[in-house]
């Protein structure tokens, strides 16, 4: 009987890995507000770091290092790093356009997941993962912004 258990609970682990090895290998979270303040307004709450701690969701995490790589008038991109040998990157863009007197503002962030995080994602999937801080933190940026 022992042997049976041991087999079965074999035969799972093996299934889920196999299951986990055919997830995605990236992950992409996207949301979007729209906020009654004019683009430039909104902009530098993004694309300087100084201003995060007024909207981030994320403004509590000291460890991870934020770099703006490119900026337009309607489009900041930051890449994301956290520490530790396997933490791969992820690349945040942030889009503004002009809508009706304000600002439509699409937050989306990007990245590779490794064996670890295909197991986690059967589980929570990125998006329902980080969606909720990315409404959470949009939400705030729009109080900011339209003060």
């Amino acid at each position: 009987m022992f042997k049976k258990i041991i087999v079965g609970f074999s035969t799972l682990v093996l299934v889920l890995f196999v299951i986990a090895a055919f997830q995605p290998s990236t992950y992409t979270v996207q949301r979007a507000i729209s906020i009654q303040a004019p683009a430039d307004k909104v902009r530098p709450l993004i694309s300087d770091f100084r201003n995060w701690p007024q909207w981030s969701p994320w403004n509590h995490i000291e460890a991870a290092r934020m770099e703006v790589l490119s900026q337009t008038p309607t489009n900041i991109s930051v890449k994301l790093e956290f520490p530790g040998e396997s933490a791969k990157p992820s690349m945040m863009e942030f889009w503004m356009q002009p809508r009706d007197g304000g600002t439509t503002v699409r937050w989306s962030m990007n990245g590779e997941v490794d064996f670890t995080g295909k197991i986690m994602n059967m589980i929570i999937s990125m998006d329902k993962a980080l969606g909720p801080a990315f409404e959470s933190g949009l939400a705030k940026m729009k109080a900011v912004a339209e003060k």
